[in-house]
Parts: C-alpha cells; structure tokens; sequence
C-alpha cells in the first residue's frame, strides 16, 4: 500500500460537516457529504505528503493560507448540492475500489461496530469470537449425546440443566477473556501513545503536562485514523490515484526496489488537477478525460518523481501514521494466518471470515 495521503480531505471533511450544521435543520439532510467533498477537493491544489514534516508543513499552508478559499468553495459546493442535478448518477462506486488495508478496515469497523478500531485489535476479537464458536461447537456435540456413566446404570442427563451448566462456564470465560484482551489493549495503547509522542509532539516537553501530553498523542491517532479510512467512509476516491499507480508499478524493474513508491505518488499527485469521484458515472467520466487529456502529464511528473526520489530519498523523516497503521495491518494479517491455521487470509476474504464468526456468536447466544 502506498503510504501517504492528501492533508486537504481532513479539513474539507470537517469543514463541510460545520457548514452543513450551520444550515436550516430541513436543509442538512439533503446534503450528501460526499459529494460536498469532492466538489471542493476538485477545485482546490492537492497537498499530498508521506511524512510528519510535510504533513504538518501542507497543514499548516492550508489553514494559513487556503483557509478562505477552502470555506468559499465548500459553500458553493452545498449550494451545488442542494440545488441538485436530474441527470446526477447516485450509484455509488464499487466496493472493489476500496479493497485496500484502509477500506477493509472500514468495513470490519462497520461490521464490528467497534468505535477506533485499528489492525492492531482485529486478531484479538478473531481469536475471542472464535473461541466462543468452538465452545459453543463442543457443547452442540454434547447435547446431541450426552450419556453419563452412572455407577449402576447408563443415564441421559437432563439438556436443561447441562446448558444451564455450560452457559455459566462460557460466561466466566468470557468475562476472563474480556478482562485479558481489555488489559493487552490497554498495555498496547499506552506504548502506542508514547511512541505517538515521541515522534510526532517533541516541542514544548518541559511546558505541558504528562495529561497534556497524553491527550494530544490520542487526539493524533484518532484524527489520523479517521484520515486513513476517510475515502472508505465517504466512498469517494482520487481517479488520478489509480492511474499514477499503475505508471509507477510499469517502471523498470530493476530500479522499481529502490525508491519509495508512496514519494513518487504524492509527488506526482500534487503537480496534477484533483479528480474526486463518488459515482460510477463520475469515476469512468474523469478517468477518461484524465486518459485522454492529462495522460502525457501523468507519465512526466511520475518520471520526474523517480529520479528525484531517488537522488534524495528522505529516509530519515518520520513517516505519517498511517505507515503504522499499514505495519499493524501486516502483524495482523500473520497473526490471524497463524492462529486459525489458514494461509490463505487477505483482504479478500477477511471481512467474510469475521461476518460467519459473528453469525456463530449469535447463535451461541440463543
């Protein structure tokens, strides 16, 4: 996955939401978010970056010196909206668009309905859900045949009582598993802060309280989580994104290991016209007048990008957290692959595997 993202959809995102709850309460329904979104992102610079450095150096230009313009045109936007368009396609894009680390964790996140979920917490709720369908498996078997040797005689023993039984235990174990996962999350989430802290909110140590600090490391995470599965959520994608990727992918192979794709990518992206779609008819309509307009530039500024990145590769910068994100993905995936002794998870199949494991719980339950 290529590790980098464009500062501007947090604030358009956020920014759009205000103003839509500025609105008179019979308006604020008809606005579709999204599309909001994306008629500002195609009308504004991209700021594409894959490090903390640049992120913060595209976050502070927009606010400084965009922020005018960005409220401009998110207004006019939902005047667009409102005003509406006959001939506007709603069917949404495709899900395979979105089969990526990020939108996959946007659906277990939908399926899970777990607030903040990250790779990280994904085989820990695998492994518990999948516990409580091997117990509830054993007892089934059980109360199919359940003989108990009597020293005089072979008896049934009565259903209501062994599941009155079995329902006490599967409750103490569940509770002993919670209180585990709970304290192993806990553990993670402190060590996640710390390191939040240590990379990205070095200035002013001395002056700020270990409170304040803690507070300000969560409010990173949360905020870039949000970031990373944002085009998930909205179901808004960047055409030109796909195109720069497949350029990249055809460069010669035996340079395509030494630089960093994700550099190339936002290098590309910030020298190109935004091109947001949220509909098929959108997506096919500017990915052809990006193939037939833009497809000289495309090819140069990614040119361009390689051999700049790799005469200067930046190496030492601290990258952006969703590259953590993306290296909890990868734990996650071999873990799951481990424990339930399947080689063949991917993203493919991972939000099937948890929607049969939740289907087992709720059988459980009844």
């Amino acid at each position: 996955m290529y590790i980098f993202i464009n500062v501007l959809e947090e604030i358009v995102v956020k920014e759009v939401r205000i103003q839509i709850q500025q609105l008179r309460p019979q308006l604020q329904p008809k606005v579709k978010v999204e599309e909001a979104v994306a008629y500002t992102l195609n009308r504004l610079p991209p700021l594409f970056a894959t490090s903390m450095i640049g992120w913060k150096y595209q976050y502070d230009y927009s606010l400084i010196k965009l922020y005018p313009q960005i409220s401009q045109t998110i207004n006019r936007g939902i005047k667009a909206n409102l005003l509406g368009d006959p001939l506007r396609d709603t069917t949404p894009l495709p899900k395979h668009l979105f089969l990526n680390n990020a939108g996959v964790l946007h659906q277990l996140n939908q399926l899970l309905k777990r607030q903040h979920l990250r790779w990280r917490d994904v085989p820990i709720i695998v492994r518990n859900l999948s516990d409580q369908c091997s117990r509830f498996s054993q007892i089934n078997n059980l109360e199919d045949q359940t003989v108990i040797q009597d020293i005089e005689e072979t008896r049934l023993q009565d259903v209501n009582d062994l599941n009155h039984q079995h329902r006490t235990i599967l409750s103490s174990s569940k509770r002993f598993m919670q209180k585990q996962r709970v304290q192993k999350q806990q553990e993670a989430f402190a060590l996640e802060q710390q390191k939040a802290w240590d990379s990205h909110l070095k200035t002013s140590e001395d002056s700020w309280s270990s409170d304040t600090r803690a507070k300000d490391a969560l409010e990173m995470e949360y905020r870039a989580l949000e970031a990373y599965t944002l085009g998930a959520e909205l179901g808004i994608v960047n055409v030109l994104e796909h195109l720069v990727f497949q350029i990249i992918e055809k460069a010669t192979p035996e340079i395509s290991q030494q630089f960093n794709k994700g550099e190339v990518a936002a290098y590309a992206l910030n020298r190109l016209p935004a091109m947001y779609a949220t509909s098929v008819r959108g997506f096919r309509n500017l990915r052809q007048k990006a193939v037939s307009e833009l497809s000289r530039e495309l090819i140069g500024n990614v040119r361009t990008g390689i051999m700049k990145v790799l005469k200067n590769p930046h190496t030492e910068l601290q990258p952006i957290v969703a590259y953590r994100f993306n290296q909890e993905y990868e734990h996650a995936i071999l873990d799951l692959r481990t424990y339930l002794r399947r080689d063949d998870i991917t993203l493919h199949n991972i939000v099937e595997i948890v929607q049969d494991l939740l289907l087992c719980q709720s059988a459980s339950r009844q």
